[in-house]
């Protein structure tokens, strides 16, 4: 119950934000998502790891998040979130804990539920068999689901989040269960400044440039795509190609390497993680994404805004953001369909794409987001 400081006053909700490990997905969502809110309505802390980011994001949620908790990123992340959010709920009166990711929300479900202070989880991807394998897989799909049912509240970013969630843990309460889409500043990529990337890497301008964005891991499909650029290589050779992949990730010396062995280096040319990515989609003029699963992407939301043709992947997730759209979907993990979706977008052209951005603007803008996320405070609180 929100505490009256008068008889027309109430003071602003006091809300724990936890992210065990603030990036990807995550942290764009935080950034977005936040920023709508207002410091007299709410008065935010954030707990988390110090990953190399974090800088950046606390530069981009200062204003309405004063307080930072951060704690080391040394591989005791899990243990060192439970005794900081043990400490922050023993020191601080706060209305709501909201637990960004499911291993954030098994840290905070016992110092909460102590606390007696409601808990929200919201669940930033998708579940799969091979995480809960054995003995040691089985006892932590278990802990999942109890603390998962100790939440007040279960979060998915789509639909098909909650259906997986739902089917993966189906003991967790449907009543836990509810369904807030992402989104993103739509105007930012609308209004973005293109970069002239070809120029600056020396690229003829007939080049097609296919712009790759995420974090190099196995599930954002990067392989797929370069197997689709060999593929294109052979059967379309006088489509000359280049790609530029802007992003992090602990996979990406292991996916220059395999360049570099394949000969291939030359087409791909790799830029940091860099907070604004609209100068890149709008210079790109491709984005491809070939996703083997997502939660809720934000990526062909940034791109569709922008006017950029772009092609993705019928995963879980991707799929959703992108029915009804302009975009080329092609199958999750095939190079043969990417390869085609590829040339069919280059066909479709940029036409139909820039015709959608007032559509895509008003359907992805996050202040829709942000008003169901206060809502949902408000809510719990009562």
């Amino acid at each position: 119950m929100r505490e009256h400081l008068s008889s027309d006053s109430i003071r602003p909700l006091r809300i724990l934000v936890v992210a065990r490990w603030p990036i990807g997905g995550i942290r764009t969502f935080l950034k977005y998502v936040y920023q709508e809110f207002s410091e007299s309505q709410f008065e935010f802390t954030f707990l988390g790891a110090d990953t190399a980011n974090s800088g950046v994001l606390e530069g981009d949620l200062a204003k309405i998040f004063p307080e930072w908790v951060l704690f080391p990123a040394n591989g005791s992340e899990v243990r060192s979130c439970i005794v900081e959010v043990s400490k922050a709920l023993a020191k601080k009166k706060f209305d709501v804990v909201h637990a960004h990711g499911f291993t954030s929300a098994v840290a905070c479900a016992i110092p909460a539920r102590i606390a007696r202070i409601p808990l929200i989880c919201t669940s930033h991807d998708v579940l799969n068999a091979r995480q809960f394998l054995g003995v040691r897989g089985r006892l932590k799909k278990i802990l999942l689901g109890l603390t998962l049912n100790s939440c007040n509240r279960v979060h998915s970013v789509s639909y098909d989040a909650q259906e997986n969630l739902k089917a993966t843990l189906p003991r967790v309460s449907s009543r836990k269960h509810l369904v807030i889409r992402n989104g993103i500043q739509s105007e930012k990529f609308r209004n973005g400044k293109k970069l002239d990337i070809k120029s600056d890497l020396g690229l003829p301008k007939t080049d097609l440039l296919i712009g790759f964005f995420g974090r190099f891991m196995s599930q954002k499909g990067f392989s797929v795509l370069v197997d689709a650029i060999v593929l294109l290589r052979t059967c379309r050779p006088s489509l000359s190609i280049s790609v530029i992949c802007v992003g992090s990730g602990g996979f990406i010396r292991e996916e220059k390497a395999i360049l570099e062995r394949r000969g291939l280096s030359e087409l791909f040319h790799f830029f940091p993680y860099t907070p604004d990515i609209s100068g890149y989609l709008k210079a790109s003029d491709m984005v491809v994404m070939p996703s083997l699963w997502e939660a809720c992407p934000l990526q062909p939301m940034e791109a569709l805004c922008a006017g950029v043709p772009f092609v993705g992947s019928d995963c879980i997730g991707l799929r959703e953001v992108l029915e009804g759209t302009p975009a080329v979907v092609v199958k999750a993990g095939s190079a043969d369909s990417l390869a085609k979706g590829i040339v069919d977008c280059l066909e479709k052209g940029r036409k139909p794409f820039e015709d959608f951005i007032s559509e895509a603007v008003d359907r992805f803008e996050v202040s829709k987001t942000a008003d169901q996320i206060r809502y949902l405070y408000e809510q719990v609180c009562r």
